[in-house]
């Protein structure tokens, strides 16, 4: 263990689940403050807690319960009190969504031959931020941009963020310090283009509570509800209310960016370009539906399908 690490917390979640699927699903881990260990299949990331201390936290696999739960080992530096501890665990929970309850999808994946690996090995958990602030900041710097550009941007925001006591790495931005930054900061430093204006508006409303981002967030939304919310804030366009909307627990509205849509021809044909033919050839899924077309992309992987043969064999 690394020096000023506490003993690890052993978090707790039912099978099938697997970590590296619930880091990987999706691109979230490769965008500060998350950082994937590939040598030590680690999920790493500085985060800030509502009270200000910053800590650098590391969750890894660890062995089962006895009583056949699958475990996550989370160690933090600095050692955290006891209440940090406890926040730390709760958002990490929130972060691999460990609560959250896929029996469903899973039946239905096991009856899809395209699908029944992603049942298997408990895939399905979408990696998400400790709050939908990060998340909603994310998704503008995804909106009509290059992957490695949205990533320079949210590296750029991040060193707006505190570093935690031994470390050099920063957490994500404060809706203050965004607008303490300012546009100028956005726009050299960040490269964020039009999306600047967005970013600020929404730190502004958020900083000052004319946006409220609980709305979205509440276990009992529907998905129009969430969707609605979603596309009422600044920067946030049909297809990236989708996206944020299967982040918080709504899979059952189907969109496509440029890389799905293309995704979606090559495997369907040309009549998949439509979301609501292909929303309709996922019908089976029911409220999953967003959700089997995402894993489906995912194993379609050239690394992921050589993981998953190697696992189930």
């Amino acid at each position: 263990m690394a020096v000023g690490a506490a003993p690890a917390l052993r978090l707790a979640v039912d099978p099938p689940f697997s970590l590296w699927t619930a880091a990987l699903l999706h691109g979230w881990y490769a965008l500060a403050p998350f950082r994937w260990l590939p040598e030590s299949e680690t999920l790493e990331r500085v985060d800030r807690l509502p009270c200000g201390t910053v800590y650098t936290v590391r969750l890894r696999a660890a062995p089962d319960f006895e009583d056949g739960r699958r475990a996550v080992d989370l160690e933090a530096r600095p050692t955290p009190s006891a209440a940090d501890a406890r926040e730390l665990a709760a958002r990490a929970r929130r972060m691999l969504r460990l609560d959250e309850d896929l029996t469903d999808f899973h039946a239905r994946c096991r009856r899809s031959r395209a699908l029944r690996p992603v049942a298997e090995v408990g895939a399905g958990r979408l990696l998400r931020s400790p709050d939908l602030w990060e998340d909603v900041l994310k998704g503008i710097c995804t909106t009509n941009v290059t992957w490695e550009r949205t990533r320079r941007m949210v590296a750029a925001l991040t060193t707006l963020g505190p570093t935690p006591e031994g470390g050099r790495a920063r957490a994500f931005p404060t809706p203050a310090e965004v607008l303490e930054a300012g546009s100028e900061f956005l726009l050299q430093e960040a490269g964020a283009g039009y999306r600047a204006r967005s970013m600020l508006r929404l730190a502004e409303g958020v900083a000052g509570g004319t946006i409220d981002l609980t709305a979205p967030d509440q276990p009992d939304a529907t998905s129009a509800d969430r969707l609605a919310a979603l596309e009422s804030l600044p920067g946030i366009g049909p297809v990236t209310a989708g996206y944020l909307a299967m982040l918080l627990g709504s899979y059952d509205t189907l969109t496509l960016d440029s890389s799905t849509r293309a995704f979606a021809v090559r495997t369907f044909g040309e009549a998949a370009a439509d979301p609501a033919r292909l929303a309709r050839h996922y019908s089976r899924f029911g409220r999953w539906r967003a959700l089997a077309f995402w894993c489906q992309r995912w194993v379609a992987g050239e690394q992921v399908r050589a993981r998953l043969a190697a696992e189930l064999a």
